[in-house]
């Protein structure tokens, strides 16, 4: 259990530091952020190519401009906020949140989101990528 909590905390820390990060460098305008590894050896966008600067506009107070650059964010937002709240949680009081019940045809759903957004946005149509 002392180890679920120093992993939580862990996880904590390590995530208000990226935040941190990301408010003060810009990965639009720095090369010190690594680039997506797909898109480096294929020229193709991955489903979350653009999270980084839509987090950072975000931390800026801009979320027009974060749903310009990935609006699948809105979509896997409350999944990851969810986790890193269970991990506080868990750092703090010992126990994590309750898992959230999903049912398979949700999860079957956000799955075919993702994908459909992943043909979508590297299409040379517009909206998508024309």
């Amino acid at each position: 259990m002392k180890t679920s909590r120093a992993w939580a905390g862990a996880l904590l820390i390590a995530s208000l530091a990226s935040l941190g990060v990301l408010f003060f460098l810009d990965p639009g305008k720095t090369h010190l952020l690594p680039p997506c590894p797909l898109r480096a050896m294929t020229g193709l966008d991955c489903p979350g190519c653009g999270s980084t600067r839509a987090v950072h506009a975000i931390l800026h107070g801009d979320p027009a401009a974060a749903l310009r650059l990935n609006p699948l964010l809105l979509l896997y937002s409350p999944f990851v906020g969810q986790f890193l709240l269970s991990a506080v949680s868990l750092a703090v009081t010992g126990r994590p949140l309750p898992e959230p019940r999903v049912r398979p045809s949700v999860t079957w759903l956000v799955l075919s989101v993702i994908v459909a957004f992943w043909i979508c946005r590297n299409t040379p149509i517009y909206p998508f990528g024309g």
